[in-house]
């Protein structure tokens, strides 16, 4: 659950389009720390207004249902090989399990630049930045698997 812990702070989205490419901020009023710090909706609507107005893309993830590219994430997961776990093969991404209220920020020349240059990975997968916000809010792939290493370079600092 790396990224769950590891991007859980306001700052992540913050730094979309200035340090980063992509960040996420989980939230709920429901939740206590270290989870989920709870954030007034008005400071997330100023942030995404500000992050908007810089030309990045901000997308809420309140339900499983608003998620788009489900059918061609599954295909992809078809894809991906397996990784050895307790000595048997396993596959080497699972479905998100949480149920978080999330908000990400996309800076999408940025996105859409490593999707493309790394395409080989996605497997016919869309080089969209929003499928790329709808597979890393659906799926979780193992970080062993080149798509995975992708993924968390896209969540760190290397790409400015």
């Amino acid at each position: 659950m790396k990224f769950l812990y590891q991007y859980t702070r306001l700052s992540d989205v913050q730094l979309v389009g200035r340090r980063k490419a992509i960040g996420y901020y989980a939230y709920a009023n429901h939740l206590e720390p270290p989870c989920v710090i709870p954030v007034p909706e008005e400071e997330l609507e100023a942030i995404s207004e500000e992050l908007i107005s810089r030309g990045m893309e901000v997308y809420y993830d309140l339900s499983t249902e608003d998620r788009g590219h489900q059918a061609e994430i599954a295909e992809l997961c078809k894809q991906l090989p397996p990784r050895l776990y307790c000595r048997k093969l396993r596959p080497s991404y699972h479905l998100t399990p949480w149920h978080v209220m999330e908000v990400y920020a996309v800076d999408p020349g940025a996105i859409e630049g490593l999707l493309l240059s790394n395409s080989e990975f996605l497997h016919g997968y869309p080089p969209t930045a929003e499928a790329f916000v709808d597979l890393v809010r659906s799926v979780w792939v193992e970080e062993t698997n080149p798509l995975g290493k992708m993924i968390t370079m896209a969540f760190g600092c290397r790409l400015y």
